[in-house]
């Protein structure tokens, strides 16, 4: 899960912080209107009682009351100038009742004085001036209206009567209201653009807090999904824009590594990508729009053939150039962070995939085999292994060279990814075999993927050599039907390959396949053996373990504990190989013997399978292993009454995994959880079993390290030995 935190709010929380950054932007506005209010009407309560009071252009009549309307001017504008000074920021009504009274006196002060003629309408310029600060340039132009109405008119030069008889009058009339709308128009698209930059600026700061807080957030991550998720993020933060799209473009073509959409936004308009403006961007290095500007494309990073496009879609509204500018501002605070990313996904990718087919590696293949297996619901999960063989490769190296053959591969590697799902895991597993891991799939499911992989590369028709065309052998296997663990999981695909090739090749056979052949094999089964050798030791012990209900998945279990215990025991190389090879064929004797009713245990079961085992040409590690694995530590076993150390060890080893086998699964017992099975196998360490591989699996038990899957069902209770107890 990602640790990078969503830079994406909910609109309506953007609504409200939009709404909040308005209503602060029209304070400051009306504050700083007020202020400018204030400078401008001192300077002309200065300038007109200097004009007052100093010049004869005011009759010595109306003087004493102009002087008294200047001075409750003045009184009103200290006021003001206190309560700014002290901080106060004013409201709307505020800005309303200062910008009335400024008005008032200066009508009042053109009414007293000599109308039209008075140098005082100089201070209705005030009201025009500041209202545009205080209000924006659209109140500012009807004010500048109204005011040079009540300028003509109020001091008795013009009457509607005169405007329309004398076109002097009229002239001059209409010179006074363009003089206001001049000066409203300057002021205000003066105040308007003061405004836009302080929003830019505003929002550039906000951006470079953004662009902070993404470049702090994925400065330490290097999963390429977590960073290019969150710069889409921010980019939609920063555009607008509805969806963003961060794309891999490579000689392969393109390819979605993370998608983010605006939270409530509908973007079933939103227009699929455009390979040509990708084509285009990847190759120009340039920003790429759509014809309407609905859709840009801009490079974000490049390196090693790989190019990091984000895509951003906005359906109905065009991306403006300020759009572009702060993606690529952007682009620039996330470069480091995204060619880390990539460049770790490429180190990753090396560690994970194979260099020529660019499927997985065989080591990522069994990586998620193994994770499989531990899957808390793998008890109910099935996996499904498809081990695929080039047919006739080797010829194909030899006539035509290995150029052609790596092409063969590629080709092949192709047609096998384009047939399996897109869930499924497909690997390189050797020179000229791949594989396909697909989970949660049964055996039928597996088997007809097999056969749509046949018909597949039937219809490619990839030439090999001159006349022949390209062939796979398929062998497939299930878990948990043909496998209890994962390794036996790969061995039974690659034992039902083997039936696949030497039934002619071309054609996928499955692992019960060649279950059911050897079950049939009856006098011949010494003979398939011998042919077949280790190629078909975990299908022989199915077809033993297939001989009654009770011994379902037996042998599986015996061979998963017997190599728990060797490797605790630190057996390794070949004796491991011959210890896994004897616990697959430790019953094979009863292929042989006819089932009589005395249970799974038939006596001398042990010495013939040791000659099926010498006949079919094993190591004599082995069919010394299958012979005494019912020999006891006391001498009192079968069939030899071997004693102590002179019992090979595989067999002491096998002694105990089939007893501990025997007593979790109930055959024969009350099924028993490990701890207390180790507990009752316990009580015949130095009589029945090799105390040294009890204590081997002490240890096991221990770690948690034998926990091969039960059967299904509950096993019926056979009447067998009980483990004996120490005399």
């Amino acid at each position: 899960m990602s640790t990078i935190p969503a830079l994406v709010s909910d609109p309506r929380q953007q609504e409200i912080r939009a709404r909040a950054l308005d209503e602060r932007f029209d304070a400051d506005r009306r504050q700083i209107g007020e202020r400018v209010a204030v400078m401008f009407r001192w300077i002309f309560l200065a300038v007109l009682g200097g004009l007052i009071n100093l010049t004869s252009i005011t009759s010595l009549q109306a003087k004493d009351t102009v002087d008294i309307v200047l001075g409750l001017w003045a009184a009103i504008a200290l006021v003001v100038t206190v309560l700014l000074f002290r901080g106060y920021r004013p409201g709307k009504q505020f800005s309303l009742t200062t910008m009335t009274l400024d008005v008032l006196f200066a009508a009042a002060l053109v009414y007293l004085s000599d109308g039209f003629n008075s140098p005082y309408f100089l201070a209705l310029f005030l009201s025009v001036i500041t209202n545009a600060v205080r209000f924006g340039a659209t109140a500012s132009v009807i004010s500048a209206v109204a005011i040079a109405i009540i300028y003509l008119f109020v001091g008795g030069s013009f009457t509607p009567t005169t405007i329309s008889s004398d076109p002097n009058a009229r002239l001059s009339a209409i010179g006074i209201v363009f003089l206001f709308l001049v000066v409203a128009l300057a002021t205000g698209y003066m105040t308007r653009e003061l405004e836009r930059e302080r929003r830019q600026a505003v929002r550039r700061a906000a951006q470079a807090d953004l662009l902070r807080e993404m470049s702090s957030s994925i400065v330490g991550d290097t999963d390429i999904k977590d960073v290019f998720g969150a710069v889409a993020g921010s980019a939609l933060a920063m555009s607008g824009a509805l969806q963003g799209d961060m794309v891999l473009a490579s000689p392969d073509g393109f390819a979605v590594v993370a998608t983010r959409v605006r939270a409530g936004a509908a973007v079933a308009g939103v227009a699929p990508l455009d390979d040509a403006q990708l084509t285009h961007a990847t190759r120009s290095g340039e920003p790429a729009f759509s014809s309407d500007r609905c859709t840009m494309v801009i490079p974000m990073a490049s390196g090693d053939g790989i190019t990091v496009l984000l895509n951003l879609s906005r359906p109905g509204l065009a991306f403006s150039n300020e759009d572009l500018f702060a993606v690529d501002a952007l682009s620039g605070s996330s470069a480091v962070a995204l060619a880390n990313a990539l460049r770790y996904h490429r180190s990753t990718e090396e560690a994970t995939t194979d260099g020529l087919t660019g499927l997985y590696n065989v080591r990522e293949l069994r990586r998620r085999l193994e994770a499989a297996f531990t899957r808390p619901d793998r008890a109910t999960a099935s996996v499904s292994l498809l081990l695929i063989d080039f047919d006739h490769f080797k010829s194909v190296n030899d006539e035509l060279g290995h150029q052609h053959g790596d092409l063969v591969l590629q080709m092949g590697a192709r047609i096998v990814r384009s047939a399996a799902r897109a869930q499924d895991i497909v690997a390189r597993y050797g020179g000229d075999e791949l594989a396909i891991m697909a989970a949660d799939t049964s055996g039928v499911g597996a088997q007809r993927l097999a056969y749509r992989i046949v018909d597949a590369v039937h219809a490619a028709a990839v030439i090999t050599i001159p006349g022949k065309n390209l062939t796979f052998s398929i062998g497939v296997a299930t878990y948990p039907e043909d496998a209890l663990s994962a390794s036996e999981l790969i061995a039974a695909a690659d034992q039902a390959l083997y039936l696949a090739k030497r039934e002619g090749k071309d054609r996928a056979c499955t692992f019960p396949q060649l279950v059911t052949e050897l079950e049939l094999a009856n006098g011949n089964l010494m003979a398939m053996l011998a042919d077949a050798g280790p190629q078909v030791v975990v299908a022989a012990a199915h077809a033993v373990d297939h001989r009654s209900p009770v011994t379902q998945g037996h042998s599986s279990r015996v061979a998963a504990i017997s190599e728990s215990l060797a490797r605790v025991m630190g057996v390794t190389g070949p004796e491991l190989e011959n210890l896994r090879n004897a616990a697959f064929l430790h019953d094979i004797g009863h292929m042989a013997l006819a089932v009589d009713g005395q249970g799974p245990e038939m006596p001398h079961h042990a010495e013939e399978g040791e000659r099926i085992v010498v006949g079919a040409k094993f190591s004599e590690a082995v069919s010394s292993a299958v012979r005494h694995h019912h020999e006891r530590w006391d001498g009192q076993g079968k069939p030899d009454a071997l004693a102590g150390e002179s019992i090979p060890r595989p067999a002491r080893i096998l002694a105990v995994a089939e007893a501990f086998e025997a007593v979790t699964a109930g055959r024969g017992y009350e099924r028993t959880a490990p701890a207390a099975a180790l507990d009752k196998l316990k009580l015949g360490s130095g009589t029945e079993f090799d105390p040294h591989v009890i204590e081997a699996l002490a240890r096991c038990v221990a770690e948690g390290g034998l926990e091969p899957p039960l059967p299904a069902l509950a096993l019926p209770a056979v009447v067998v030995p009980e483990v004996p107890t120490p005399a």
